[in-house]
C-alpha cells in the first residue's frame, strides 16, 4: 500500500494528524532512500506501528492478491519482462487502489493535515532522521507533496504509467524497458475497472484484519 492509502486506512483508527503522519513515515523514508526515522512522539510512534500492521494485512488480503496476480498475467502477456511485470503488478495496483481511496473527502483532509503538522518545529524535533541530509530530503518531499495536493485524476493511464516508471527507475531488474510505458498505460486503462469492482471486498478484508472501521471512528 502506498503512503496515501496508509493515510486513508489510518483514519479508520484515528484522524489525529500526528498518527496519520506516522502511518505514512515508513513510505516517505523509502521514497527518499532513508531508514525510517525514530520517534519520541507517542501518536507518531503508534502510527508507525499501524503502518506495519496495515501493510501485513494488505499484502495478505485475498482481493489484493487476486488483483496483483491478474495484473502480472496481463502485463507478462503484453511483453513486460518477468521482474518488471511483477513489480508493475504490485506498484500499479497500489496506485489504482489509492485513486479509489482518494474519493473519500475525509481521507484527503487527513492526508493534507498530516503533511501540515510534519512542518511544525515542536513535532519535527521528536522525529529523528539519521542525518541532516535525510531531514532535508524529507522536507523537500513534504513540500512537493503539499504542492501536488490530492488530484482525483491521479489514476489516468498516462499518470499511472509515469508514476510506475519513476518508482522503478534505477532498479535494473525491475525498471521499464523501451516501449514498456505504453504497455503499462494500456494495462492501467483496463485494470481500473477491475480494481474498482474489488474495493468493497478489499476494504472489508482490511477492516476484519485490523479491527478498525470507518463507522467506528466516524470517518
Amino acid at each position: 500500500m502506498n503512503f496515501f492509502g496508509h493515510a486513508a486506512i489510518a483514519c479508520w483508527r484515528s484522524r489525529a494528524p500526528a498518527f496519520v503522519l506516522g502511518a505514512m513515515l515508513p513510505d516517505f523514508a523509502a521514497m527518499i532512500r532513508a531508514r525510517p526515522p525514530a520517534s519520541l512522539h507517542d501518536e507518531i510512534s503508534d502510527g508507525i506501528g499501524f503502518h506495519h500492521r496495515t501493510d501485513d494485512a494488505f499484502h495478505h488480503a485475498p482481493s489484493f492478491l487476486l488483483l496483483s496476480r491478474a495484473a502480472h498475467t496481463e502485463l507478462a502477456g503484453r511483453g513486460l519482462g518477468r521482474g518488471s511485470a511483477r513489480a508493475v503488478a504490485h506498484v500499479g495496483v497500489e496506485i489504482l487502489i489509492d485513486a479509489e481511496l482518494a474519493r473519500d473527502d475525509v481521507a484527503r483532509e487527513a492526508y493534507l493535515a498530516a503533511l501540515g503538522v510534519a512542518g511544525e518545529a515542536a513535532l519535527g524535533a521528536q522525529v529523528t532522521w539519521r542525518d541532516i541530509a535525510e531531514r532535508t530530503r524529507f522536507s523537500h518531499l513534504r513540500a512537493a507533496l503539499i504542492e501536488r495536493g490530492v488530484a482525483l485524476d491521479d489514476a489516468s493511464p498516462e499518470l499511472v504509467a509515469l508514476r510506475v516508471q519513476r518508482a522503478l527507475q534505477g532498479r535494473p531488474r525491475l525498471a521499464l524497458r523501451a516501449g514498456d510505458e505504453t504497455r503499462v498505460r494500456d494495462w492501467a486503462r483496463a485494470a481500473r475497472a477491475l480494481v474498482d469492482a474489488r474495493m468493497t471486498d478489499l476494504l472489508a478484508e482490511l477492516e476484519g484484519a485490523l479491527g478498525a472501521t470507518k463507522e467506528r471512528v466516524g470517518c
